[in-house]
């Protein structure tokens, strides 16, 4: 999508936009509305809680028991390894996995029959648990990372105007003959070979002869070709005819209206329409549109709605393939009302001005009366993966690229046969012994918190144990106890998709998992994928975008390289602070605080990404410079804000120079960084400049908020912080300004038109708990010397760390009084032996071992994120190896 020219010249990639909401609709009851991605304002979260807490309490009449079992269920998925998941989840259906005979038909109606009738057509009593609990739990996934933005994105224009018409333009301008209204008639084999294929086309038999073949045929049509094919029973392809018959109905109707009707900006799922419809109005996502492309300037909205069940019998009595196409679609257009307008009429008879049902649903000429589709939907039955075949067959030039294929998708939809064709080309690539790149592969995303559980699980199911029922029933405990009603969902999100936000009873559950934390520091990285650890999805490689490798290599040790990287600032740094008056009370300060900088890892960061993608390190520096200078900003008002007392080894500058100083030079460093990110802008140019400027921005917000939590807690003596929300501080507050978006200006630095820096993300989150956590331990039992700042720092200031939060839930009477105490007293009123206390009861707590031990999962996440997705592709370079290097640094880094 990236490289095809849509039809107003740009990418076609540039066409897609995300959703943000997703509606539920009930006859006669109230539409609820959940957010797409992770809420990101005070709004978002209160629809989400709000829209949760309506959809399961009162409206859907869920009992929290029901809530609590579905809720484990999830979780049980989420912490299973992928070999049980295969050997044990795709041999039962969903109907049985999460136990709906025995449950409220509100229940079954919601959370067994509804979600899976609306995913792929799939039915609840045969689909694989396999299948619908991964795919749901991915949809889950999008909806709490608060870094991986929306996965459900549409087009902003006609599909064949925007993506289809143009992509055929594209290929045919690269060479490709498009053969349009020609049918595969016979596949003609010789010695194990496939030799000719015979082609129908204008009433004529032709045969086409290459050397190589990629089937991207629909299953029913493959399976009777290779029936009749005399290597029929090779394997791969003996089990098609087996396969075929799993197929559904999930076809189209496009109802234009004389009026918009926006019913949610997303996908609107119609949970009890007796044929499981789900629609999205279209409009309001399209853009810059041509008005000739409606063809009637009386078509003012569109509604595009998907039939899923076309067996059950509708309002008339009858299902959907037992209607002509006009009763199917009038049937249609009254459960959609009748859905849509619960609470009021926003749909009426008056809007409609014409329709369009797919065109594949036409009359069966062997059975009149009855319509037939001839572009059905291969479904993912009960144990039918072992009856798929790879996209490389045991056929030598034969290659498959369809929906029925084996894929990490492992679902019908455009992804699952796009990943198919990547397989079927990578196999051809492999075929002809090409030396080239390949195309890459993505698998589902897993929650890298969870890999410990994973790794738990692949150790029972090696030994031939089931999964560990104790954690389902923690996972219940914690749901079926939650009150009042907001604590019913708040624990829900915390036990199934536990990847940030909802964190908590994952930290919990690590007391009694990782016993020893060594045991996640030695996991074999090239462990199999699927198995203990199963990586999340990554992106398309980098390796295209790198111009060239840097011609000054520099030192290759990591601190030697580190104060290389910090050296090659130092013009740039001193040449940003005025050497004009006032110096004695503002750019003298400036200029001695920046010369007693620390380590320089920011900078760093920004200046070895450029390098590692190919681009010139003095291309990076006014923005690497900009970004030290803002550090340095916000330490200086750090220090005021914690009433901290040393700095680099000196007094802070606000007790050497007074708060009124201190905050107008800490004031003055901001200004002097925003000078620097405009010399980028100047380097590399306006566009790329803008780009730079909303990364700061979108960094500076993140971090004035994350203190703000912070100090907030403080302030209020907050005992209620636990490990979920030191996650999203240390999201705000570390990870954004510390790591990623000093990866991701480095990038632009290096190309200003990437536009896939989200690639950054994860791994720079992963990366910056192991640090913060790390430095939590340090600032606790670290080498003064080396760590540079106040030991105990924290404890003086009361400040909520991962290791405090654990010793306060863990703390019992007299201790826990006393600490709230001592957290409620202002700083001077805390005495020396009072804090050593306070250090004594985490150590006594275990805090300290269970947290070195914390921070060594999540650097070993970080460091699969890195090869996965980060620099994914990157060529090798000192640069990319120092990189590579942070993540053992940044958590042994007082070793």
């Amino acid at each position: 999508m990236r490289r095809i020219p849509s039809f107003d010249g740009r990418p076609v990639a540039d066409h897609l936009v995300p959703t943000t909401r997703m509606a539920i609709t009930q006859y006669e009851k109230p539409t609820f509305i959940v957010p797409m991605v992770f809420p990101r304002t005070p709004s978002d979260s209160g629809v989400l809680l709000r829209d949760i807490l309506a959809a399961f309490g009162p409206i859907a009449d869920l009992t929290p028991e029901e809530f609590a079992f579905f809720g484990a269920r999830l979780w049980q998925v989420l912490t299973s390894c992928g070999e049980r998941r295969l050997a044990e989840y795709e041999q039962i259906d969903w109907w049985d996995f999460v136990g709906a005979e025995e449950r409220s038909e509100s229940y079954k109606k919601f959370l067994a029959v509804g979600l899976t009738r609306s995913l792929v057509a799939s039915k609840a009593r045969r689909a694989s648990a396999r299948t619908i609990g991964d795919i749901f739990v991915q949809l889950l996934l999008t909806v709490v990372d608060p870094t991986g933005g929306s996965t459900d994105r549409v087009l902003d224009g006609p599909t064949n105007l925007v993506w289809i018409d143009p992509w055929l333009a594209y290929l045919e301008s690269r060479g490709v003959r498009y053969q349009r209204k020609a049918e595969v008639d016979e596949i003609l084999c010789d010695k194990g070979r496939i030799s000719g294929v015979v082609v129908k086309q204008d009433g004529k038999r032709v045969v086409v002869h290459g050397d190589h073949y990629i089937a991207a045929l629909p299953l029913e049509r493959i399976a009777p070709l290779v029936q009749d094919m005399p290597l029929a029973a090779v394997p791969g392809l003996a089990n098609l005819q087996s396969l075929a018959p799993n197929v559904e109905w999930m076809s189209g109707v496009q109802f234009y209206l004389h009026r918009d009707v926006p019913t949610a900006h997303g996908h609107v799922i119609h949970i009890d329409t007796e044929w499981a419809l789900t629609s999205i109005s279209q409009l309001q996502f399209w853009r810059n549109v041509p008005p000739e492309q409606f063809g009637d300037s009386n078509v003012r909205g569109i509604i595009s709605v998907d039939v899923s069940d076309w067996t059950a019998p509708g309002g008339n009595g009858r299902a959907a393939m037992h209607c002509s196409r006009e009763e199917a679609v009038r049937e249609t257009w009254r459960q959609l009302k009748g859905s849509i307008n619960a609470e009021q009429e926003l749909l009426r008879d008056a809007d409609l001005h014409s329709w369009f049902l797919d065109s594949d649903i036409r009359g069966d000429p062997a059975r009149p009366g009855v319509l037939q589709n001839v572009e059905p939907l291969l479904v993912n039955l009960v144990n039918t993966w072992r009856l798929r075949p790879e996209a490389t067959s045991a056929v030598p030039n034969l290659f498959l690229a369809s929906d029925y294929v084996r894929t990490y998708t492992d679902l019908a939809t455009m992804e699952g046969a796009n990943e198919a064709a990547r397989r079927a080309v990578n196999g051809l690539l492999d075929a002809v012994k090409f030396d080239g790149p390949r195309c890459e592969l993505w698998q589902l995303h897993e929650p890298e918190i969870l890999a410990p559980w994973r790794l738990h699980d692949a150790a029972r199911f090696k030994a031939g144990l089931p999964w560990d029922d104790s954690l389902m029933q923690v996972a219940a405990h914690a749901l079926r106890g939650a009150s009042p009603l907001l604590d019913q969902v708040r624990p829900l999100l915390e036990q199934v998709a536990p990847f940030v936000y909802p964190v908590a009873d994952a930290l919990d559950l690590a007391d009694g998992i990782i016993e020893d934390p060594s045991t996640v520091r030695t996991v074999d990285p090239a462990a199999a994928p699927g198995a203990a650890f199963v990586p999340p999805p990554g992106v398309a490689s980098t390796a295209q975008a790198v111009r060239h490798v840097p011609d000054v290599a520099g030192p290759t040790d990591f601190m030697g390289r580190l104060a290389w990287y910090r050296n090659m600032l130092a013009d740039t740094l001193a040449q940003g602070i005025p050497s004009w008056e006032p110096q004695r009370h503002l750019y003298g300060l400036v200029k001695d605080f920046v010369d007693r900088s620390g380590k320089g890892l920011r900078p760093a960061l920004c200046i070895a990404t450029a390098r590692a993608l190919g681009g010139q390190a003095e291309d990076a520096f006014p923005a690497a410079a900009g970004l030290e200078m803002l550090h340095n900003a916000f330490l200086v008002h750090d220090d005021i804000e914690d009433g901290s007392e040393s700095r680099r080894g000196v007094p802070t500058m606000y007790r050497r120079a007074g708060i009124p100083i201190a905050v107008n030079t800490g004031d003055s460093m901001n200004a002097l960084a925003m000078r620097l990110f405009r010399k980028a802008g100047e380097r590399l140019g306006p566009l790329t400049a803008m780009r730079i400027f909303d990364e700061v921005d979108h960094m500076v917000v993140e971090t004035l908020e994350g203190q703000a939590m912070e100090l907030g807690w403080v302030r209020d003596n907050d005992l209620t912080v636990g490990p979920e929300d030191y996650l999203r501080l240390v999201l705000k507050k570390t990870a954004w300004y510390s790591f990623i978006h000093p990866m991701r200006i480095g990038a632009l630095a290096a190309n200003g038109e990437d536009r896939n820096l989200e690639r950054f993300n994860r791994f720079g989150y992963l990366l910056g708990l192991a640090f913060q956590i790390t430095d939590d331990v340090l600032n606790l039992g670290g080498n003064a010397a080396r760590y540079g700042k106040e030991i105990d720092g924290d404890l003086w200031e009361g400040k909520r760390t991962l290791l405090l939060t654990r010793a306060l839930s863990h703390a019992q009477g007299t201790d826990r009084t006393w600490m709230s105490s001592f957290l409620a007293r202002p700083r001077e009123r805390r005495l020396p032996r009072e804090v050593l206390r306070l250090r004594q009861i985490i150590v006594n707590s275990g805090s300290m071992e269970w947290a070195q031990g914390t921070a060594a999962a999540f650097a070993e996440a970080a460091a699969r994120e890195f090869e996965r997705s980060a620099f994914a592709g990157v060529p090798a370079s000192p640069d990319l190896e120092w990189l590579r290097g942070c993540v053992d640094y940044l958590v042994r880094r007082d070793a």
